[in-house]
């Protein structure tokens, strides 16, 4: 039946189209023909069943009419509540479009922001338009000489019920587009960046254990293989114990020379204790979060890699500084072949010392295997050894446990929290959530629930922190407070 209903909504919206579009053409005869199905074809049919044609029509006008003229090189950015006169009860609706050079990530930053306001969206339509232009006005649609491809972004949205709204939405989609042009644009640059250090790694290696240097050159080359969405890079020199930066040889998004990645309390900076920590440490590289929300693609703290920069004499001299995301292998394939991480796990594996193929080691394998992703690229080897072990007393008998991690930076507390099943709910979650960030000083910055087999699930919380160091709650009382 449910196939049914959806084909009933496709032949309607076929149906609405079709007389859109001969209302289009009595209303504006220079919007060019099919330039309605061009806008609407791919918008979801239930959604636009929720308009008359003649409304339908409208927007298409006052969309083409965006699109006729355009500077090349920048998003063209339009907000409005427009007033419907044939859709039934929708009496008003908050337009946004946008016209732009057609490249990743547009719809999804755009989508990210929306959410990020709790704006609710009614509609979207996103068609990648072949044009020709002269002087920045348009020409035709299609045909053989429209080969320049622009993304034409249309949203109906709620919420947008004064000028005001609009404005603040489009300053910020501005700001927002222009980073995902910066990140764009300086794709290959940035991937030509890493490959240069791959390459100096090799030729010059610098003052390293060698083991060490093998597996972060394998690393770099796991990122350049589809599993790191680059947005953006700053070198660092290495002065007076402080890190200074060079931000005529930044790329993407750290082009944007207010950008930090990093904090202290409430301040963003370059260089924290910490940092100064990694610099010290007999190690090439280091895998972290940065402070800061991605606004380009996925509305997540941006992953952060730095890399340790020596001179030809083998004397450290900086720190070059990658911000992105990873991709979903990142998190999809297994973690006992991903570079960085397989060298942590086999430590883990030999420290148990289970052989591989006994029930034990196989459950550890297991265990690893399905620990929080980002957790196994941050959590230092002792603390992981510590807790997979705890987990893996789990199977034999099951009960609550709190195992808290302070992040290195001081900026969050993660913590994995196993209650029984039976037991687990939203409004058990939310209280334990409370309690954690009641505990921490902090706030539940995320979640992230897991059910695994067996009476037992996993809750994975984010506490968020700022100000006053972290406060060292005993095990015991966490255990003992979510258990009440």
């Amino acid at each position: 039946m449910a196939g049914d209903v959806t084909a009933s909504d496709e032949a309607a919206a076929r149906d609405l189209l079709e007389q859109a579009q001969a209302q289009l053409s009595s209303l504006d005869p220079h919007v060019a023909t099919g330039f309605a199905a061009q806008l609407y074809g791919r918008a979801v049919p239930e959604d636009l069943l929720h308009y008359g044609p003649a409304d339908l029509a409208m927007l298409a006008a006052h969309a083409y009419g965006l699109l006729a003229d355009r500077t090349p090189g920048a998003a063209k950015i339009r907000c409005e509540k427009v007033v419907l006169a044939d859709s039934g009860e929708r009496k008003a609706i908050g337009v946004v479009e946008i016209v732009n050079d057609d490249m990743p990530f547009l719809l999804d930053s755009v989508m990210g922001e929306l959410s990020e306001r709790r704006l609710p969206v009614r509609l979207v339509a996103h068609p990648v338009l072949d044009v020709q232009r002269e002087s920045g006005r348009l020409v035709t649609i299609g045909g053989p000489g429209a080969v320049a491809r622009q993304s034409f972004i249309h949203l109906h949205v709620d919420g947008l019920d004064d000028e005001a709204a609009c404005a603040d939405l489009t300053k910020a989609l501005e700001a927002i587009l222009a980073e995902v042009r910066l990140a764009v644009v300086d794709w290959r640059p940035m991937l030509d960046r890493v490959n240069g250090i791959v390459a100096d790694l090799k030729t010059n290696p610098p003052p390293l254990p060698v083991d060490e240097l093998a597996e972060a050159i394998q690393f770099l080359q796991w990122l350049l293989a589809d599993n790191f969405t680059f947005l953006g890079v700053r070198n660092y020199r290495f002065e007076n114990d402080d890190l200074v930066p060079d931000f005529d040889n930044a790329l993407g998004i750290m082009r944007q020379r207010e950008l930090r990645v990093l904090r202290r309390g409430s301040e963003l900076l370059e260089m924290t204790p910490e940092i100064m920590a990694f610099l010290k440490e007999p190690r090439p590289l280091i895998v972290a979060k940065a402070n800061i929300h991605a606004r380009v693609h996925r509305r997540v703290y941006l992953d952060y890699i730095g890399v340790k920069h020596f001179d030809a004499a083998g004397n450290l001299v900086g720190e070059q500084r990658f911000v992105g995301l990873f991709t979903s292998t990142a998190y999809t394939r297994s973690a006992h072949g991903i570079p960085y991480l397989r060298r942590k796990l086999a430590a883990i594996e030999r420290r148990a010392g289970f052989p591989a193929n006994s029930h034990s080691g196989k459950a550890l394998a297991n265990v690893l295997e399905h620990y929080p992703r980002d957790e196994l690229f941050q959590v230092d080897e002792d603390t992981l050894y510590q807790f997979v072990m705890t987990i893996l007393h789990l199977d034999e008998h099951p009960r609550v446990r709190v195992l808290p991690r302070r992040d290195r930076f001081d900026r969050f507390v993660s913590v994995l929290v196993y209650v029984p099943r039976d037991r687990y709910d939203s409004p058990i979650r939310v209280k334990i959530g409370d309690y954690l960030a009641r505990a921490f000083l902090g706030r539940v910055s995320a979640f992230y629930p897991f059910f695994p087999e067996g009476p037992l699930v996993r809750v994975h919380f984010i506490i968020g922190r700022s100000g006053e160091p972290t406060p060292d709650v005993p095990r015991a009382t966490l255990e003992r407070e979510v258990e009440n």
